[in-house]
């Protein structure tokens, strides 16, 4: 068909199939012979089609013609060094005998292909698809020497050159073409800075956490959609208008999608047919349509508008700093209830609407209101009020004070401004509410092991299945303040997880924040123990050191200790009794830093960057990882057949 005659392209665009290509290929041939939907010219997959471990498992059949893909399927992430290197092979393999084809395009069986290189594809004759191979971390993208490079390459890791190379293929389109889809692996950082609608926390967790990668490249390549596969759930952005320039005299919008994983089975959209006729052989005034519900662009600032971005919690990635609480703002109203029934909420992310406000303190007692004060244009300032039914209400309310909230790290008070009295228990005394404490009866089906005076619990909201707590029986503070007896109990569980981890080739990272948190009765000592492959455990110390960098401070690093004692006297010698967060890496050796009479620590720090270390940066938020409590049963059962051989409890 000739260009004065455009055909209109019919594409499915699916989710990550990493563990379930079989149920993709099944799925789309259904599709693709329903004459009401089909049939389709390709597949677009954000993400992978196998597990790079398993590569050759899963494609064998394919590969042979014992299986079959119905429509020419391309996938853009091939699951790291071991997925990198099965796709190598398929490509000598493939060459053999075949004819031209276009450059970056590997086929892996027939219909099966990796777009494996970072620039504009031109697919089903005439769409024009902008492909970024691989995933964000930004260890790699910011290591700009050669060894730097060639190992993010070999991992499949997104690097300077990426974006270089999409950049020059998109410079030599025609003037009049036109980037109809990309296809990213990564969420866009800032998707959702500025937008027109009621959102959920993960949506908003994931904007927060996404690649400043794949929101360059939107906001350079101006496609009409936007497709990425790093979350588990579907979300789609109300329409965005692009940015006028010499190329672009009319703009056209964005449209920006996040599929689920493909074959979920929790009811999450994982497939989205699109029927598109190419921009390059549109009619302009059709392509430059503006529908109704469009909003700006998020990822600029547009006239008269502040981009939020500036305002949202400290990031270690970008160095942004924490903006300070809005204090004597006036209000527009006054708040309904009683004043004794009344706290007072400042720190909120600018984010945060009245509607997830309502629904996060409403866990606490019975709203009588909720008044979020406001600018003249509408926006947060970034405190509100909360009258509550009743006085327990408020107690559990008071105790959520220093929580992280969208990110941030939010003071619950009474609305007069000072905190509700209340005796604080004595050290070693579980005060009401604490999760930590056994007494309080708080998701005891988390719990694992429990020793004589610590136990062991799988942590609510994972950053791995496997993420766990060690904590002490009693309601102590923070591991330098343990008595030798618990500590040495404590140090029993870290070396069997370190024991257990190995087995997996996996290394035991830990981290502690220890703040007093008087208001709550004292902090409740708690040891996150993340497992860690160990390709990704070597950059531990970089990442952490990075991550201190951009937030303007140093650590002191403490040699490995031979046990508990050491441990505890070795930072003592560096903090006193005083605030603090530590870090032990994989060697044993620990980054330790003390944290001055109120100074405000980000409560998410370690969670944050440890998402980037093991490239899960979606999970930085652990409200966004919750699950109900049959799944995390389920979890805790799997990890206690697992660990039963190495757990110090039943050895002793």
């Amino acid at each position: 068909m000739s260009n004065d005659e455009p055909r209109p392209v019919r594409v499915i665009i699916a989710g990550d199939a990493r563990a379930s290509f079989d149920a993709l290929c099944a799925r789309v041939a259904v599709a693709h012979a329903n004459p009401k939907a089909g049939p389709f010219d390709a597949v677009l997959v954000a993400g992978r089609v196998y597990d790079g471990e398993k590569a050759s498992e899963t494609m064998e059949a394919y590969v042979t013609g014992e299986k079959q893909c119905a429509v020419p399927t391309y996938f853009v992430d091939a699951d790291g060094e071991r997925g990198l290197e099965y796709a190598k092979e398929r490509e000598s393999a493939t060459n053999e005998g075949r004819g031209e084809k276009e450059r970056g395009v590997i086929e892996i069986a027939p219909n099966v292909y990796f777009l494996s290189e970072s620039r504009v594809y031109n697919l089903c004759g005439g769409m024009r698809v902008a492909a970024v191979p691989g995933r964000f971390d930004v260890l790699s993208y910011e290591d700009a020497s050669a060894l730097g490079k060639s190992t993010a390459k070999r991992n499949g890791e997104t690097t300077e050159d990426d974006v270089t190379s999409m950049k020059a293929s998109f410079e030599k389109l025609g003037e009049n073409d036109v980037v109809d889809v990309l296809i990213t692996r990564d969420w866009p950082a800032g998707t959702l800075d500025v937008h027109g609608r009621e959102l959920g926390s993960e949506a908003k967790s994931a904007s927060s956490t996404g690649s400043p990668v794949s929101r360059a490249l939107a906001l350079t390549l101006a496609p009409r959609y936007h497709f990425a596969g790093s979350h588990p759930f579907f979300f789609e952005r109300e329409p965005y208008i692009n940015v006028k320039s010499a190329a672009m005299e009319s703009p056209w919008v964005t449209r920006f999608i996040n599929i689920a994983y493909s074959g979920n089975e929790d009811g999450e959209k994982w497939m989205h047919a699109l029927k598109i006729e190419p921009g390059s052989t549109m009619d302009r005034a059709a392509l430059t349509k503006i529908p109704p519900d469009t909003g700006p662009n998020p990822y600029i600032a547009a006239q008269g508008q502040k981009r939020r971005a500036a305002n949202v919690q400290p990031d270690w990635r970008d160095g942004l700093k924490k903006p300070k609480a809005a204090d004597g703002e006036s209000q527009s109203r006054e708040i309904k209830g009683e004043p004794d029934k009344t706290v007072y909420v400042r720190n909120l992310s600018w984010k945060a609407d009245v509607g997830a406000i309502s629904e996060y303190f409403g866990e606490c007692g019975e709203l009588v209101d909720v008044h979020l004060a406001r600018k003249p244009d509408g926006q947060s300032r970034g405190y509100c009020f909360i009258a509550f039914a009743t006085a327990e209400g408020v107690q559990a309310a008071l105790e959520r004070n220093e929580a992280s909230f969208f990110g941030r790290d939010i003071t619950v008070e009474m609305k007069t401004g000072k905190p509700r009295e209340r005796a604080l228990p004595p050290m070693g005394t579980a005060p009401g509410g604490c999760w930590f404490c056994l007494s309080n009866e708080k998701d005891l089906h988390l719990v694992a092991s429990i020793g004589n005076e610590c136990f062991l619990s799988m942590d609510k909201g994972g950053l791995t299945d496997e993420h766990c707590q060690v904590v002490p029986v009693e309601h102590l503070p923070s591991f330098a303040n343990l008595p030798a007896s618990t500590a040495g109990e404590m140090w029993a569980y870290f070396d069997a997880l370190r024991s257990y981890a190995e087995t997996k080739d996996q290394q035991l990272v830990i981290f502690e924040r220890h703040l007093e948190l008087r208001n709550k009765g004292g902090n409740h000592c708690h040891m996150n123990c993340v497992l860690v492959d160990v390709d990704r455990a070597e950059l531990s110390e970089k990442i952490f050191n990075q991550a201190a960098k951009r937030l303007d401070f140093s650590w002191s690093k403490l040699d490995p200790p031979a046990n508990a004692i050491e441990a505890q006297t070795a930072i003592k010698a560096v903090v006193d009794d005083g605030e603090y967060y530590a870090v032990h890496l994989p060697d044993g050796s620990i980054l330790i830093r003390g944290i001055e009479k109120g100074e405000k620590h980000w409560m998410q720090f370690g969670r944050e960057v440890i998402s980037h270390l093991i490239k899960a940066p979606e999970r930085a938020n652990w409200q966004s990882c919750m699950q109900d409590e049959d799944k995390e049963t389920e979890r805790t059962t799997n990890f206690v057949q697992a660990f039963e051989s190495f757990d110090p409890m039943k050895q002793a």
